[in-house]
């Protein structure tokens, strides 16, 4: 046999072995695991459902005497470090490198890029933690608090609650700069971690400061929300970076996880301040995945610690498509859903609060009452259906048959008995392949309803998309934007969505949607049906501060165009007038680029 060439073979050095000797014997593959998977001791082994396949009945096996675990099921099996490879989606250098800062070995032989990405990943975590403290000690402790100890009170969040979150303020100035300085700690890595602007002052100033914490209640990143009325962002938010994926995180899960494995379920919200507001009034086992769509690597997460969620999302329209999201989602992750509306509030957080005395009560006879994710679809999609009318059940039928295919096949058959129980619509007409559709000539309105779904997505109708599906973000908007600095497109569907949403309110703009022109109705229908990515209030207001922006610039440039023209008919009175305007909108602009 000829001798293999020396670069294409891979003989570990000695200080590589020595490396993963080290590590191996200092982390325990029973705790490493439990992060990841409930484990039940049976005898001397631990077993539990096994997290690289989906089964109903535990058949991963932890060893602890041999520190090794296999998988009746899918035969995979392996130590510590193909468990981390797995789980993590790594290489086993990468599964050394997250074991190794698990048990705080030194790793001599990484790349000097690893190497690198490793110290900043460090330092930024203990900068966060810094941070953490810091705004936790100001908010209790100092007169410079008091801002945020108001809010807090206004919220009927306790002392307690809040501590238990770690929230904290972020005072004015530079008083965080400050304060590393006084430790003889890094500037430029407060700034690698988000937490300080370049000319030194707080990113997080005159706020109130929420840590994000992952699983084992490491700080990530940061949300704070503002405690000035003038104020126009009410939330600001850590960049992503090497510590913080939004899409991988969901808040409050490290003080949630106990009792969501006492009770059986967890209760997914949208946003940090429902899951504050949960936990002061006794929903401890309530967590959020920060306003964003639920992910995959969410599911994922909470997979680990329950089969069960229980979605209670904002009561507009787009938190209703964010539930059937969810439950489509968290099923085809085999997760059970259940999906709760709470009455006369736009959200959980306003829900508890006004109940007072009575909140849990009243919230735990809302969640009694809560249906499966896939019910709750079903009641949604039959609304309006008149069983006489032949139209009627066929378009109810086309909603409920595309509801059912969201989910996993082998659920089909059951869910459409179920459907068929509900709204007595068959079975067969809900399980039916649907018809291809029959290729028509394009006529005048069907060539205007093709360009308008053609169109470029500028701010201007990207914000017309969001008000259809969440109408109550006109709440924000006002004087922040008029119909003329809109795309002319845009200007008639939003002047006559704010008339509607002023006289009815968030659900007028369905009762009145057969009234307004065809091209508006198809704008409407299709916003509804596909939405845009983000759909909150906090993004409609970056639109339309956006929106204002860019119409002072084209004002500016008109502006600029008379000057040059005035200047050459010699207008000096014009002149002058015109140079103050362009002044004044000049500065303007630059003031509205600052705060953005």
């Amino acid at each position: 046999m000829s001798a293999v060439p020396h670069h294409n073979r891979h003989v570990p050095t000695q200080a590589s072995d020595d490396a993963f000797a080290e590590v191996k014997a200092k982390v325990d593959l029973v705790k490493v695991v439990q992060e990841h998977v409930r484990l039940t001791k049976r005898n001397k082994d631990f077993w539990g459902l096994c997290p690289f396949h989906q089964e109903d009945s535990p058949s991963f096996k932890v060893n602890p005497q041999m520190q090794s675990w296999y998988c009746f099921g899918c035969e995979r099996s392996g130590d510590v470090f193909t468990f981390v490879e797995l789980i993590e989606k790594t290489d086993k250098r990468g599964a050394l490198q997250m074991l190794a800062e698990r048990a705080g070995v030194e790793l001599r032989k990484l790349s000097p890029d690893q190497k690198e990405r490793a110290d900043l990943r460090k330092r930024i975590l203990d900068m966060l933690k810094l941070a953490a403290q810091y705004y936790e000690y100001v908010l209790w402790k100092m007169p410079a608090g008091e801002p945020g100890r108001r809010l807090l009170e206004s919220r009927h969040v306790g002392e307690e609650t809040a501590r238990r979150f770690q929230l904290g303020y972020a005072p004015a100035g530079r008083g965080f700069a400050e304060y590393l300085r006084a430790k003889k700690r890094s500037l430029a890595d407060a700034q690698e971690a988000g937490l300080m602007r370049r000319d030194g002052t707080d990113f997080f100033a005159e706020r109130l400061v929420v840590p994000i914490r992952d699983e084992r209640g490491q700080v990530v990143a940061f949300t704070a929300r503002a405690v000035r009325a003038d104020e126009q962002r009410k939330y600001i938010n850590s960049p992503e970076g090497p510590t913080y994926i939004k899409g991988r995180v969901i808040f409050g899960l490290d003080g949630a996880r106990d009792e969501i494995a006492r009770r059986g379920h967890a209760v997914l919200m949208e946003g940090q301040f429902d899951v504050i507001t949960g936990h002061q009034f006794g929903v401890t086992n309530a967590v959020a995945s920060s306003g964003t769509a639920l992910t995959e690597d969410q599911v994922r997460l909470l997979k680990r610690f329950t089969d069960e969620l229980l979605l209670v999302f904002d009561a507009d329209r787009a938190g209703r498509e964010a539930a059937r999201k969810a439950a489509a989602l968290a099923a085809h992750n085999g997760m059970r859903t259940r999906v709760a509306t709470v009455p006369d509030a736009k959200d959980p957080d306003e829900f508890l609060r006004a109940g007072g005395a009575e909140a849990l009560q009243r919230w735990q006879e809302v969640m009694d009452k809560a249906p499966s994710g896939f019910e709750a679809g079903v009641a949604e999609f039959a609304v309006g259906l008149n069983p006489s009318n032949s139209n009627s059940v066929e378009t109810v039928g086309a909603r409920l048959r595309d509801w059912i295919r969201q989910f996993p096949p082998n659920l089909h058959e059951a869910y459409a008995e179920l459907a068929e129980r509900k709204t007595g619509i068959s079975r067969h007409l809900l399980l039916r392949d649907p018809e291809p559709e029959p290729v028509r000539p394009a006529t005048n309105g069907a060539g205007a309803r093709s360009h308008a779904a053609a169109r470029k997505m500028t701010p201007s109708h990207y914000l017309v998309q969001l008000l259809a599906v969440r109408p109550i973000a006109f709440d924000r908007l006002n004087g922040r934007l008029t119909p003329q600095e809109l795309d002319e497109d845009d200007r008639g569907v939003y002047v006559r969505m704010l008339e509607t949403y002023e006289r009815l309110g968030p659900s007028g703009l369905e009762a009145e949607l057969v009234g307004y022109p065809p091209e508006e109705q198809d704008l409407i229908r299709r916003a509804w049906a596909a939405p845009p990515p983000n759909v909150d209030d906090e993004v409609a207001v970056e639109l339309a501060e956006r929106i204002r922006l860019e119409h002072m610039k084209g004002m500016h440039s008109g502006i600029i165009r008379q000057l040059s023209e005035a200047e050459r008919g010699r207008d000096s009175e014009r002149v002058a007038q015109l140079e103050a305007e362009a002044r004044e909108l000049a500065r303007a602009i630059t003031d509205m680029e600052r705060r953005g």
